[in-house]
């Protein structure tokens, strides 16, 4: 990094007089003033634009478009592009989410964490060694992306944020299944009220221009993509296990509530080979799962399951 990180500051009464970065909200473009009055805990400041464009002109704007001195103009504005090329690989806001709660759950707040609200996926690394072991990568590998850089802390973005979260998943699946096995409860009670309720509300094209509706079924849609994207995760250690095994959870949910049925069909021919074999149907149906299945939200039927 050829310049010093510098970040923007509000200006105070004594930067009267000096040249200052300022930004157009409009045009988005920079250019340069002079601060002539800022008030005591000030929100708005009188500037004279400097630039040709703006001949002189003096107005009161607010504060927060001025950025930074002058003198530091080049370093602030290669600070932000410096930023920018981190935050473009950002991703969606369930892998971000998710890749936080994780981090959260696998590392230290002292080694590693995401960065600020987590949105642009970027990790903030404050002992590179020590997260370099807790994933079993050189730490070269964490600093290698070309957008990565140092400003106290080790930034860089998502593809290595991405790259460690696997690397903990894969050496141990432990907190990951347990919190997909959450996600998948919640989602397997939601099947059931609309099972026995109908859709929600917000599901209906009636509602479709309804803003709350819409954020509904975002959230809905974001859920679902965290669910996938942690299957994934977990699968990258074991492939297809988890998407199987939940696959076959249903298959067997879906049996469960056929039985019923099924017995009272086959005692209806009156024979002791029907009533031995809806007997023995009605047997394996009650054994219960054995331990592991709640790693992957598996639940264990009902009796209302059974009754349906």
């Amino acid at each position: 990094m050829d310049f010093k990180a510098t970040y923007e500051r509000k200006p105070t009464p004594d930067d009267e007089g000096s040249d200052w970065l300022y930004r157009d909200p409009t045009t988005k473009r920079t250019h340069r003033v002079e601060i002539d009055v800022v008030p005591d805990q000030a929100r708005k400041i009188r500037i004279q634009h400097l630039d040709r464009d703006m001949r002189g002109k003096s107005e009161w704007v607010p504060i927060g478009r001025a950025k930074v001195p002058w003198a530091v103009a080049d370093d602030y504005l290669a600070t932000v592009a410096m930023w920018a090329r981190a935050e473009r690989h950002r991703p969606g806001a369930a892998k971000s989410d998710l890749a936080a709660r994780l981090l959260a759950v696998y590392v230290d707040e002292r080694v590693a964490g995401i960065y600020y609200n987590g949105a642009s996926g970027i990790i903030e690394i404050h002992d590179v060694p020590e997260l370099a072991r807790l994933c079993g990568l050189p730490p070269e590998a964490l600093v290698e992306h070309e957008d990565t850089f140092t400003d106290g802390a080790t930034y860089a973005p998502w593809p290595t944020t991405e790259l460690v979260v696997k690397r903990l998943v894969a050496r141990d699946p432990q907190p990951a299944s347990e919190h997909l096995a959450s996600l998948r409860a919640d989602d397997l009670r939601s099947a059931k009220r609309t099972m026995m309720d109908g859709d929600p509300w917000w599901v209906s094209p009636t509602w479709d221009d309804d803003p709350t509706a819409q954020r509904l079924r975002q959230w809905n849609e974001q859920d679902a993509t965290t669910r996938k994207y942690l299957s994934q995760l977990l699968d990258d250690e074991t492939p297809g296990l988890a998407e199987d095994f939940l696959t076959l959870r249903q298959m067997y949910l879906d049996l469960v509530r056929l039985m019923p049925h099924a017995t009272e069909r086959i005692r209806m021919t009156r024979a002791r080979i029907s009533e031995a074999l809806a007997e023995e149907i009605e047997r394996l149906v009650a054994r219960p799962l054995p331990p592991s299945a709640a790693l992957l939200g598996a639940d264990e039927p009902t009796e209302k399951d059974r009754s349906i």
